[in-house]
């Protein structure tokens, strides 16, 4: 699953979290987002990229981007309160990965799911370059 961050990163700035989003989708992942972070992903592109925003979302809607049903319910607890409907539709949809940079996530305690940066990933993949 992915956070709003990431897809700001990828759909915004490009770079490698564009390859890097690129690539889960070539290698036929399973990547998703929820409702919530749509929503927020919206929102926030209206807010800071009015003029690109409608082009931007456009480009997203035509990534094979798994659209997963967010929760009312509260299913886990982080430092930056914000970032609770997040976890929780992750939890909810018992996603095996969350891909943030978010560093209230990436500093939290939780095992499951697995929450990773872009950057760990890369370098992951990298790592095991022969197989892809």
């Amino acid at each position: 699953m992915l956070d709003t961050n990431v897809i700001i990163l990828a759909l915004v700035f490009g770079g490698k979290v564009r390859r890097l989003l690129n690539l889960m989708t070539e290698l036929s992942w399973e990547v998703g987002a929820s409702e919530y972070v749509d929503n927020e992903f919206k929102r926030i592109l209206k807010e800071k990229w009015a003029d690109r925003a409608e082009k931007i979302y456009s480009e997203y809607e035509k990534l094979n981007i798994i659209k997963f049903k967010s929760t009312d319910k509260i299913l886990g607890d982080l430092r930056d309160k914000k970032d609770i409907p997040v976890l929780s539709d992750a939890i909810f949809n018992e996603v095996d990965v969350l891909l943030t940079g978010d560093k209230d996530f990436l500093e939290s305690d939780i095992d499951t799911p697995l929450i990773i940066s872009p950057t760990e990933l890369l370098e992951f993949l990298n790592s095991r370059e022969e197989n892809f």
